[in-house]
């Protein structure tokens, strides 16, 4: 009898696997006050936006486009003009189906939006630089054929012309404003609880999950209680789903004393020590100093060292709420040593990046992961040098893959080579999760995504 029982949990455990049903409950550190598609930074927009809604096309990790509520594309006019097929019957969380006209509204909404992927797609797309400055109501570039299609005219032939539609502000909505996402919303408090159902016609299935509740974290200390509780099952934390997917980015003002010499930059630059961060402070982490995570691109050599000084005066630092006290506490600390008295001001992770401070700390991921895309939001955070803007150019028009890489690493350079942007180390962005859930991951644009995670019964 004894040989006959042992294999048992063998059989067990070859049974486990995903299964429908159960709900989760997600802890973020900030919620946004709505649903609707946007830029908003941070763990808790990032999640939400991959929960209700839908894009016309994904990035694979390679950064070109993968098919998403579009089920493909073809072009004509040498690379000029390019025709994006729907995929048939997808619907938005009313009912109604997605169609043309859906995403010649949602593109121009999109076009009109803060987004840095926007403004991408308006400097490329026929009209869209004056539609998107408020000049014409008219857009040339973009039209609808059919229900089943819509028409990309560009002014000449981008690389990767359609890897801006992969931004979250770029998601598809219906007339009434309804998603297309895996869940739908269905009680949201805003900026405190979102409570979420599966959606039965998802165009990749039905999600494991019946429902997820999103709420906001007291604080951060209180996670291990809240999930020992079995108030939460999933929040942010050290260990389970993880991924090197943010960058920890010193922005410094270049503008305004202290810091509008290159002498005083390059001192703050030389005074932080990024080994002593990632091997006290955050674990799993990369202290190599580029602007991108290794995955989006790959370091190369970061030239000449910044030269040590000694910086005084007084300079006020926004934090965003999502980086670890200690680490802002240890940043702080190098400051100080310089000589410089520093005022914290904490901020939101979407508020921290346009803070009108002498300098911001924030952990940062980028709208769109592909390596040119992310590079051209970086340059917006701070005043880019002029080579580093024609950098920037000639490797967002280069088709070429190998001599756009040489051209993004360029670029890369470039806009590090005046000590404003300061990347102090790689991060990985990481979620504590309770035993017995599943399949969640974070994607290269540091968000959660649990379109696939399931829940032990």
């Amino acid at each position: 009898m004894a040989a006959l029982a042992a294999p048992v949990p063998l059989f067990l455990e070859a049974a486990l696997g995903p299964r429908y049903g159960g709900e989760l409950k997600v802890g973020v550190v900030e919620l946004p006050a709505t649903t609707d598609p946007g830029a908003e930074r941070g763990g808790g927009a990032g999640l939400v936006s991959v929960l209700v809604h839908e894009t016309l096309v994904g990035v694979e990790e390679d950064g070109f486009p993968s098919p998403a509520l579009a089920q493909g594309w073809s072009t004509a006019a040498g690379g000029r003009e390019w025709t994006l097929r729907l995929r048939e019957g997808a619907s938005f969380h009313d009912g109604r189906p997605v169609t043309g006209a859906d995403a010649v509204r949602s593109i121009r909404r999109f076009l009109r939006s803060p987004s840095a992927a926007a403004a991408r797609l308006a400097e490329t797309l026929d009209g869209g630089r004056s539609f998107r400055a408020g000049q014409d109501g008219e857009l040339a570039g973009l039209s609808s054929p059919d229900p089943r299609r819509i028409v990309l005219r560009f002014t000449g032939a981008p690389a990767l012309p359609l890897a801006p539609l992969a931004a979250p502000a770029a998601a598809m909505t219906g007339p009434s404003g309804a998603g297309a996402g895996p869940f739908v919303p269905a009680a949201p408090v805003p900026g405190r609880r979102l409570a979420l159902t599966a959606f039965a016609g998802h165009l990749r299935g039905r999600p494991y999950v019946d429902r997820v509740d999103v709420v906001m974290l007291p604080e951060a200390p209180a996670v291990p209680s809240e999930m020992a509780g079995g108030r939460i099952d999933v929040a942010p934390g050290e260990a389970g789903i993880t991924r090197l997917a943010a960058t920890l980015l010193l922005v410094l003002d270049p503008s305004r004393p202290p810091f509008d010499r290159p002498e005083a930059r390059a001192a703050v630059a030389a005074a932080i020590d990024r080994g002593d961060l990632v091997r006290h402070l955050l674990p799993r982490g990369d202290g190599a100093p580029s602007l991108l995570v290794p995955e989006l691109l790959p370091p190369l050599g970061l030239g000449e060292p910044p030269a040590a000084g000694r910086v005084t005066g007084t300079a006020t630092l926004a934090v965003g709420r999502d980086v670890p006290p200690l680490v802002s506490q240890r940043v702080v600390a190098h400051l100080t040593t310089l000589g410089l008295r520093v005022a914290v001001v904490p901020s939101s992770p979407a508020g921290v990046v346009s803070a009108p401070t002498h300098a911001r700390l924030m952990l940062w991921s980028p709208e769109v992961p592909e390596a040119g895309l992310a590079l051209q939001e970086l340059s917006a955070l701070a005043p880019a040098p002029v080579a580093a803007r024609a950098e920037l150019a000639a490797a967002l028009d280069e088709t070429d893959f190998a001599r756009r890489r040489a051209r993004l690493h360029r670029a890369e350079a470039a806009l590090r080579a005046q000590w404003v942007l300061l990347p102090l180390a790689s991060v990985p962005v990481s979620y504590r999760t309770r035993p017995g859930v599943h399949g969640g991951v974070v994607d290269l644009a540091g968000r959660l995504v649990l379109e696939n995670a399931w829940v032990e019964p």
